[in-house]
């Protein structure tokens, strides 16, 4: 697959996970965990690009098919330590190409901040179980500092990052009031449809990322030489 042209390996790397993501939303198909395929297929895909820079990412994909996994088995808590690990592996991705400058920092801190505020005052308290309450608030904090490493990240593609971290904190978001506030309705499509695609910006993200620096650093043959 990675032999082939970039556009076509992009193709075949969304086109098998939309298939993924459709098996989810197809009712009928009732297979065990499926919920998890489609962020194991975009771990399976990073692994074996075999790039050093995707490895935290693949990491985190990994972590987010399993913590899927324990969502469909019902164990919450399991579910949310999975998923703090992943955004764990999301913030070593991004840190490495922080810049810690005032503004950055400063737009950082507001935004996570703030997210991390409404879900502090709004969703915990409606959190009845102490276990539950404290992985929740664990959580909280820890995906709100995923969020702030990518507006800190300096690197290529720093704008799609975000856009994936803020549909990831969105997703979660309306899982929380969904189970502890009031459901919402449609929220199948609301919460997997946001959570997916920012899996999938993650993944193709750090997947060009990895391919372009592997073709900056490799060497160059001279004119007429293979």
């Amino acid at each position: 697959m990675w032999h082939c042209k970039r556009p076509a390996r992009i193709g075949i790397f969304t086109l098998v996970y939309l298939s993924g993501v459709a098996l989810f939303f197809l009712k009928g198909a009732t297979l065990p965990c499926k919920v998890a395929y489609p962020a194991a297929w975009l771990a399976a895909v990073l692994f074996a690009a075999g790039q050093k820079p995707c490895r935290p990412t693949a990491w985190a994909l990994l972590l987010s098919a399993a913590g899927d996994a324990a969502g469909a088995q019902h164990l919450f808590l399991l579910q949310i330590a999975f998923f703090a690990a992943a955004h764990v592996a999301y913030i070593r991705y991004f840190l490495p190409a922080a810049q810690y400058s005032g503004r950055r920092i400063l737009g950082a801190t507001v935004i996570s901040g703030g997210l991390l505020l409404f879900g502090l005052l709004r969703l915990l308290p409606r959190v009845g179980m102490p276990a539950e309450r404290f992985g929740v608030a664990l959580y909280a904090v820890v995906i709100a500092a995923m969020l702030a490493s990518t507006f800190l990240y300096r690197g290529r593609f720093a704008a799609g990052f975000r856009c994936a971290a803020l549909l990831f904190v969105l997703s979660d978001s309306m899982i929380g009031w969904n189970r502890f506030v009031e459901p919402l309705p449609d929220a199948d499509p609301l919460v997997m449809g946001t959570y997916y695609a920012a899996q999938y910006l993650f993944a193709l993200l750090a997947l060009l990322n990895g391919t372009e620096d592997s073709a900056r650093s490799a060497p160059r043959h001279p004119t007429g030489e293979t």
